[in-house]
């Protein structure tokens, strides 16, 4: 019988190693002009992204709707 720890354990050791290698062949690369770099780091988000990203913001995270229910009042 497998057991979950050591299944878990292997696709943490895999995951680890993937993301090296990934991290290594970005260090690899080499670096933009300072221009080019400036202008990506400045670069003005769309307000498609902001609507978004501010909706998200708002939502609430526990998935309570300020409203109560029959079960609130338990």
């Amino acid at each position: 019988m497998t057991n979950i720890y050591d299944v878990l354990s292997k696709i943490h050791v895999k995951a680890t190693a993937s993301l090296e290698k990934t991290v290594a062949e970005d260090l690899k690369k080499e670096d933009p002009p300072a221009v080019e770099g400036k202008a990506f780091l400045e670069a003005k988000i769309p307000m498609t992204i902001k609507a978004k990203l501010k909706q998200d913001k708002n939502e609430d995270t526990k998935r309570n709707d300020r409203t109560r229910s029959s079960g609130d009042n338990k």
